[in-house]
């Protein structure tokens, strides 16, 4: 029984982290709002909450943090979005600024 469970959960384990991989190419089209860069790049593993597009803990509640996570990614679940830069960044970052809670 030990065994069958711990194969669920890393099977669970496995299944969620695959969505969301270390580097993603996505290149926003020319003049993307920061909505729309975010439904076509960050909803995949953000799913809004409370009609706010994430929940933000205070050190993450700025710009430079949020710029900073999106073009390096962190660990295995947030994964790095070279692409992203200039007023495409800016853009998500605005949105999401604009758009969240910060707990």
């Amino acid at each position: 029984m030990k065994f069958v469970l711990f194969v669920v959960i890393s099977g669970s384990l496995l299944f969620a982290l695959g969505g969301c991989a270390r580097k993603n190419d996505y290149m926003p089209p020319a003049g993307a709002t920061g909505e729309k860069i975010f439904k076509s790049a960050c909803v995949q593993c953000h799913s809004p909450v409370s009609g706010k597009v994430m929940i933000l803990r205070p050190e993450m509640a700025n710009k430079e943090a949020i710029v900073e996570r999106v073009r390096n990614g962190k660990g295995f679940g947030m994964p790095a979005f070279p692409n992203l830069t200039g007023d495409s960044v800016q853009s998500l970052v605005e949105y999401v600024l604009e758009n969240s809670i910060t707990q």
